[in-house]
């Protein structure tokens, strides 16, 4: 393979690069010294309490008497980790802008590959920059900056080879881990694999360690639950009231929790007396018995869902709206607009650049992961760390284009030059 050899000198691109990067996290450090050292969301909250009780020895607890699986540890832990060294709010938020940070270097690296890293980090930290949903939501005490990091290190070391077992299983931990932070990507995982065996990238066995790998991690939790609660419980007990959020008589495609009424189910749990588990239960199966009345309004809603997971625009709870002005949706819109006109460009492209298995691994799984997503609530939020990989896509075909080919009238793709980077 031929040294990466940019039209721009490497040392400019370096410089560019380093700017930039320290730029951003300069403005992440400002930022968090900026906003008030406290909880904005009723979510942020549950977090903070969770971890809380967690470090002064009530356990993993809501109310610090009842111990509870109401939420999954995987973020729970990584604020209490910060907490404990004598970090507050600000130290978590710093904390989670270094992460975004090494995001950036990790997909550097899954796009520069070989090659000289000078080229990649200017376009990816740009990229980023020009998108900044990422930005704001790395101040707040949501688990999507931690799972974007550890999304982007498993697909990482998915793409790596030779595989091996230490490789297949150090995969499958990061799989775990990124499954106890936000449970939905159970189902990406499962799309992922397939996706990777498809494409010939894994084996059967591969994917097998790396299953076993996740599964290793998320077995103490799991046997924590049993022990305790006497059920089967891997992730969370909130799996159910998901689920009936987004498959219900009064579900809004673009909407969350904070504005889909369930006062009618809650107050029926209430009066049944049931536990978090019970509760759970009955909301998963309120869920599957609208989804049988009703099939026909169910599978028009599942792909409303589906497509929302592409939207600039979702509903908010009225307590909310003022942290969501109209000129933070008009930025969001434009900046995710930006992306996509880049990703169509690139794919305008395809026959003069072929599509690499890796980018192929990237799109489907990006796009996959809008009907896996769809089965409980698509939110703006949630798609960020799948962000990661159109912003991947988007830097490996920049780079593949500043590798000399801005003054080309043909680029083959059968040449050495064209299978760089990405492959």
């Amino acid at each position: 393979m031929s040294a990466f050899k940019p039209a721009i000198s490497p040392l400019r691109l370096r410089q560019a690069g380093a700017v930039l990067f320290c730029l951003y996290l300069a403005a992440g450090a400002i930022f968090s010294f900026a906003l008030a050292p406290q909880a904005r969301y009723v979510d942020e909250w549950e977090y903070l309490v969770l971890s809380d009780h967690v470090r002064h020895g009530q356990g993993y607890s809501m109310d610090g008497v009842h111990l509870t699986a109401c939420r999954p540890p995987g973020y729970v832990f990584f604020m209490a980790a910060i907490q404990a060294t004598g970090g507050g709010i600000v130290a978590i938020r710093l904390v989670q802008y270094l992460l975004v940070g090494v995001t950036i270097l990790l997909i550097c690296r899954l796009c520069a590959k070989d090659q000289d890293f000078a080229g990649a980090l200017p376009i990816v930290t740009g990229l980023v920059m020009i998108y900044p949903v990422l930005f704001y939501t790395s101040a707040t005490l949501y688990p999507q900056t931690v799972a974007g990091f550890l999304f982007v290190l498993a697909m990482s070391l998915l793409v790596m080879a030779p595989r091996g077992l230490v490789l297949n299983l150090t995969t499958g931990l990061t799989f775990g881990a990124l499954m106890l932070t936000v449970p939905t990507f159970a189902l990406t995982v499962v799309v992922t694999l397939a996706v990777a065996g498809g494409l010939r990238m894994i084996r059967v066995r591969d994917a097998v360690l790396i299953l076993v790998g996740a599964a290793l991690l998320i077995a103490p939790w799991a046997a924590r639950n049993a022990v305790v609660f006497h059920r089967f419980v891997p992730f969370s007990s909130n799996s159910g009231a998901n689920l009936l959020i987004g498959n219900c008589e009064n579900t809004i495609p673009y909407g969350g929790a904070g504005n889909i009424d369930l006062t009618h189910y809650e107050q029926e749990t209430r009066r049944l007396g049931l536990d978090e588990f019970e509760a759970d239960r009955y909301y998963r199966q309120a869920a599957l018995s609208w989804i049988a009345q009703h099939p026909a309004r169910a599978v028009v809603l599942y792909f409303e869902k589906a497509a929302n997971f592409f939207n600039v625009y979702n509903a908010y709870a009225p307590e909310n709206k003022a942290e969501v002005s109209v000129w933070k949706q008009v930025v969001l819109a434009v900046s995710y607009g930006a992306l996509l006109a880049l990703l169509a460009w690139r794919l305008l492209e395809t026959k003069r650049f072929p599509l690499t298995s890796r980018e192929k691994l990237f799109l489907a799984v990006y796009v996959l992961s809008a009907f896996t997503s769809a089965v409980f609530v698509t939110r703006i939020r949630y798609r960020l760390p799948y962000d990661y990989l159109i912003i991947t896509v988007i830097a490996l075909h920049l780079l593949r284009r500043l590798d000399g080919g801005w003054n080309r009238n043909s680029f083959p793709a059968t040449s050495k030059q064209a299978a760089v980077p990405g492959d």
